[in-house]
């Protein structure tokens, strides 16, 4: 019973006194500057690519002073930083935390990098054409967002060319898809695919190559006149490309 009350007085007594806040060096370090310096600080790591120290002075500089101009740089280096160590689970916590300055500060001109940054964490976690293209999907639709949202910024341009390069690797997955129907002489699936990505995808890089596909599938089927259509617009279109010179003898061969 006596070592009960001990106990019990020793841990009241514990629980009474203050609490000494424990801080680290670099804690130390920052109490000691201004909040300019405690950014340049961050701007220091970052530029040496010190990505979870830089975290520490911008965290800081947020935490403290959430409503300043520096502290709101700082939420969005928070974001950058997280999106430059690139792996999935840092691309997705850099997502998080645009998200989180937007909605914070929506009126702010770094907004539209914001937004455009969301899609660029996407964008970095896109698989290859002949895996699943959830990824790439999610990032169309963030970067369709960025340029509804801020059509006249001067990221813009920056966003329509990744988005093209989205565009890209969806028409190609589909494009790999028609090419698996072709080599199983799927000829009806493989025209439906083709269609869709010449209807969808217009501006599409390897066009000559689906216009090519579409020929040798409607052959297949018989459509010996629609074949010969496609084939003379990959000479016409696409002179140069790799398929003009096979286009031309496939239409040799439905001539004889």
């Amino acid at each position: 019973m006596i070592a009960v009350m001990a106990v019990s007085f020793a841990a009241c007594r514990h629980a009474n006194q203050p609490r000494t806040a424990v801080r680290s060096g670099v804690d130390r370090e920052m109490l000691k500057l201004t909040k300019e310096q405690i950014f340049q600080r961050g701007e220091e790591q970052f530029a040496k690519k010190r990505w979870v120290k830089a975290r520490t002075y911008y965290s800081h500089l947020y935490e403290n002073y959430p409503n300043d101009p520096l502290g709101r740089r700082s939420l969005l280096r928070i974001a950058d930083t997280f999106y430059q160590q690139g792996d999935a689970v840092n691309l997705v916590e850099a997502q998080y935390k645009y998200r989180d300055f937007i909605n914070r500060y929506p009126g702010s001109e770094s907004a539209d990098y914001a937004m455009l940054q969301i899609a660029m964490c996407s964008y970095e976690q896109m698989e290859k054409p002949d895996r699943d293209q959830q990824k790439t999907r999610e990032a169309l639709d963030k970067f369709n967002d960025m340029i509804n949202s801020y059509p006249r910024s001067a990221l813009t341009p920056q966003a329509v060319k990744r988005r093209q390069d989205v565009l890209d690797r969806l028409a190609k997955h589909d494009h790999i898809v028609a090419r698996y129907y072709l080599k199983r002489r799927s000829w009806n699936a493989a025209v439906s695919r083709l269609n869709s990505v010449v209807e969808r995808f217009p501006d599409y890089a390897d066009r000559a190559g689906v216009f090519y596909d579409l020929g040798t599938a409607l052959s297949g089927l018989g459509r010996k006149a629609e074949a010969r259509l496609y084939y003379e617009r990959v000479i016409s279109e696409f002179p140069k490309s790799d398929y003009a010179g096979q286009a031309k003898r496939k239409l040799d061969q439905l001539k004889a």
